[in-house]
């Protein structure tokens, strides 16, 4: 594997979820690369945004029905990785604003460098049972 890329995709998570956890969608944005693929949890609902204005999330909705106040990689694996690309597997959680965790899940992130930027290109996610009861409002 490449150490250089998998370095250059770590910085992005930093830079990623740092972003992510501003709830500013063009933050967010501009660490993506396009077209952006999302696979959802049940596997059913993949998601492709062929732009940066396509892509969307809703932070507010994320704090008003599950209570979200921030995000952690609590840590992430390179599986595989060329010089342009890496695939990452990555344990995060969720936070209320008191600092308690609400729930948590794994993902997969296919990050990848285009003209000097690296970027996701794609996601694939699977919460917990805790996570998912909170995104049904329970």
């Amino acid at each position: 594997m490449s150490d250089a890329a998998i370095q250059a995709a770590r910085d992005w998570l930093a830079r990623f979820l740092e972003a992510w956890n501003s709830a500013d969608l063009e933050r967010v944005r501009d660490e993506l690369h396009y077209p952006h693929v999302t696979i959802g949890a049940a596997g059913g609902q993949v998601v492709v945004a062929p732009t940066r204005d396509d892509f969307q999330t809703d932070f507010a909705r994320l704090a008003e029905v599950e209570g979200w106040a921030s995000s952690s990689f609590d840590d992430f694996t390179a599986i595989t990785a060329s010089d342009t690309k890496v695939h990452f597997e990555t344990t995060f959680k969720r936070y209320k604003a008191d600092g308690t965790v609400y729930g948590s899940g794994r993902v997969l992130y296919i990050v990848t460098e285009r003209d000097g930027h690296w970027g996701m290109q794609l996601r694939s996610g699977v919460p917990d049972a805790a996570l998912t009861a909170a995104r049904e409002g329970r």
